[in-house]
């Protein structure tokens, strides 16, 4: 029986923004060794033959209301006065470091947005907790994991929680074993049971039916029989290909499709040999891998936004 009936009516994100800067690359890549959906997007390139990195960070400022503050926290429908207000409030939860090509942003702010609007976008999972409005600092990390969303699936008959965990490395290796080591901490130390209870006493939303039916999957902190853990994970990454691309060319993009279509194996392998040492194999996963001209660069123009 679906418990979360109209859940996906909360989602904030609209489809139609994430279509206009991100594509994703149909593929047949699997892993045998445990559920896990491997999904590769890029970032689509403009008319002058640029990917569009800086419209994707302009994209997610728009969204940062919707992903810093609770909406039972504001109204339905924001006045101007009440849309600045608001904006102020969220730009300022977020860090601000000081960047230089000697100090570099590694916050992860830019990755944990993108990561929001994805499970929203593509996975149809909105978000439960609007954790950045909980920071008592907000030079502060975010404790635990980068978000906490949750969709009906209705094949399985049962409510999917996703844990985000997201990963922006030069090196695409390294982004993966970082992001096996957060989870696996996230459940030995049973973070888990702490996101669970931050789900219901920090609902997100107004709607108490919808908090109630999410207060009935968990038991003592731990998924009842409706509810299953699934993480959801971003892994950004610098590719070389970038500066291989003939600019001016009619092929261009289909021509980035194929070089990262036959990559999608290099990666697969990447990613099969985490988890042969990983033990949790019970959990399900989501994996978004998305190559970045510089992910140093995708980071300054997020925080160029804010600012």
């Amino acid at each position: 029986m679906n418990t979360l009936k109209g859940i996906e009516n909360l989602i904030s994100v609209d489809p139609a923004d994430y279509r206009e800067c991100i594509d994703v690359i149909e593929h047949e890549c699997k892993i045998d060794q445990a559920k896990v959906n491997i999904r590769l997007h890029h970032l689509k390139f403009d008319g002058n033959g640029r990917p569009m990195v800086k419209a994707l960070a302009q994209l997610l400022y728009l969204y940062i209301i919707e992903y810093c503050i609770s909406s039972k926290n504001r109204s339905s429908e924001l006045t101007a006065r009440q849309a600045t207000k608001l904006t102020k409030e969220a730009r300022e939860l977020f860090r601000h470091p000081d960047i230089s090509d000697t100090s570099p942003d590694k916050t992860g702010e830019a990755g944990e947005a993108l990561l929001f609007f994805l499970m929203e976008a593509v996975l149809k999972a909105p978000q439960l907790v609007a954790k950045m409005e909980l920071k008592t600092n907000r030079r502060d990390e975010v404790k635990g994991s980068d978000g906490i969303h949750i969709r009906w699936n209705d094949d399985d008959q049962i409510a999917d929680f996703f844990f985000g965990e997201s990963k922006l490395y030069g090196s695409v290796g390294d982004a993966m074993t970082d992001a096996f080591k957060s989870i696996n901490s996230f459940h030995d130390t049973e973070m888990y049971k702490h996101e669970f209870t931050m789900a219901t006493k920090h609902f997100k939303y107004a709607d108490e039916n919808a908090k109630k039916s999410v207060e009935e999957l968990i038991r003592l902190g731990e998924p009842g029989p409706s509810a299953r853990i699934n993480h959801a994970c971003l892994i950004g990454y610098d590719w070389d290909e970038y500066n291989k691309l003939k600019l001016g060319s009619t092929t261009l993009l289909a021509d980035f499709k194929d070089k990262l279509l036959t990559d999608s194996l290099r990666l697969t392998n990447l990613l099969d040999s985490r988890f042969t040492k990983f033990e949790k194999k019970y959990l399900c996963f989501e994996v978004f891998f998305i190559p970045f001209p510089s992910v140093k660069d995708f980071r300054n123009e997020f925080n160029a936004a804010l600012n």
